[in-house]
């Protein structure tokens, strides 16, 4: 069979896009390594303005149907008391609330739906060379059940995360943050926060997130600054700590009192890594091959689901598929770019030591906190709220140019 596009990597970015695409009469491949999807410290948050992508390309009530909650509220927590319980439908323009969904289930619904509109799925397929020479259509090779398989497409699609090896083939320049927080993450049982919030917690030069997932599961990541140089939270023996980290933050104490771990505790960097123009030679990155987002404000899932809805669209417009890419690129060039902006900030400005920057804290969060429509919003708008000069120098620097401060 001759494909139109193949997909290297079938989870959330891979599986939603092959799903629009064949929907759209599309002959698509989905490559995807894995023969049953496994926990591991993932995002499994989609805020707001991934809720309205979601529910633009159709696959809001799948994710629904694979045990995604919607979740009206996000709180905001200081030294243990609430700092703002802000009610999600009433303060973002498509009135969408949050939703958490498990993401080995996320991931599998999603799959399941692209192979019912039409796409070719192959899992235990382990991508082994990706080819894009001398102008030619991209080569993908691949290993499945012991045999050696190639195919040539019109358009390759990476989506196979963080450490994609498909956009190293492809000759992608990756550019990186600092390293400024470490973040360590782990699947729970038994928690008693209310489940119809999402919390986030900051304690002393510490944050907690937890995001509950029905029935007193939830998912629960602990942040520091990478300065600390604190212990690794990473490994089963490592959990007591870990737990121990969140309380610490000053979350009522009923709520992990009783908590039990019930997947695999990781600790990772949250530096930003992205590639400009991510589109070459007939290949496209989407999701975190192609910009991952400082994960400790939650803004992956959003962003990758706005890959897919953007480039989806653009590959179904009039035109060459090389035109298409070309577009989509551009397009992401600019809101993963205002995103990197608006999250730079807002690390700036929570996690900055010294007294200027408590100074600069005590300024701005209650506006922040209240809601100010001049400032960014990475919950309800992401990169589509403020995010020019004035909005990051009112956030940052009492009016000064996003240049001066570093964020342009």
């Amino acid at each position: 069979m001759a494909f139109d596009v193949i997909v290297v990597g079938g989870g959330i970015g891979g599986a939603a896009l092959a799903g629009a695409l064949a929907r759209g009469g599309r002959e698509v491949l989905v490559l995807e390594r894995e023969t049953r999807f496994r926990d591991r410290v993932r995002g499994e948050n989609l805020l707001p303005w991934g809720v309205a992508a979601a529910r633009r390309l159709g696959i809001l009530d799948d994710l629904v149907g694979a045990g995604g909650i919607l979740i009206p509220w996000f709180t905001n927590y200081a030294g243990g008391q609430v700092a703002r319980r802000r009610h999600l439908p009433s303060t973002t323009p498509g009135a969408d609330p949050a939703l958490n969904v498990y993401h080995p289930a996320m991931q599998e619904a999603l799959l399941a739906r692209a192979a019912a509109r039409g796409a070719t799925v192959r899992r235990g397929a382990t991508v082994v060379a990706l080819a894009c020479v001398d102008g030619r259509p991209p080569e993908v090779t691949w290993v499945e059940g012991g045999d050696r398989r190639t195919e040539v497409a019109p358009v390759v699609v990476a989506a196979d995360g963080r450490e994609s090896r498909a956009r190293a083939w492809a000759g992608f320049e990756v550019r990186r943050e600092p390293e400024l927080l470490d973040i360590a993450g782990v699947l729970v049982e038994e928690a008693a926060a209310p489940e119809d919030s999402i919390h986030l917690a900051f304690g002393d030069g510490v944050a907690m997130l937890l995001g509950p997932l029905g029935g007193g599961r939830a998912r629960l990541y602990f942040v520091c600054p990478a300065a600390a140089r604190r212990p690794a939270l990473t490994g089963d023996r490592r959990f007591a700590a870990f737990a121990e980290a969140c309380r610490a933050t000053g979350v009522p104490a009923a709520w992990l009192a009783r908590v039990r771990q019930a997947g695999p505790l990781a600790q990772f960097s949250g530096a930003e890594r992205w590639v400009d123009h991510p589109c070459r030679d007939g290949v496209a990155l989407i999701g975190d091959a192609a910009a991952s987002s400082d994960p400790s404000w939650g803004c992956g899932l959003a962003l990758t689901l706005v890959d897919v809805e953007r480039l989806a669209a653009a590959l179904g417009a009039c035109g060459s598929d090389a035109e298409a890419l070309e577009r989509w690129a551009g397009e992401h060039d600019a809101y993963a770019g205002a995103l990197r902006r608006v999250l730079d900030g807002m690390d700036r400005l929570v996690w900055t030591p010294g007294p200027e920057a408590a100074a600069r804290r005590a300024r701005v969060m209650p506006r922040l906190l209240a809601g100010d429509p001049a400032l960014p919003d990475p919950v309800g708008l992401g990169p589509f709220g403020p995010c020019d000069d004035a909005a990051l120098g009112a956030l940052l620097g009492d009016g000064e140019p996003a240049a001066q401060l570093g964020l342009a």
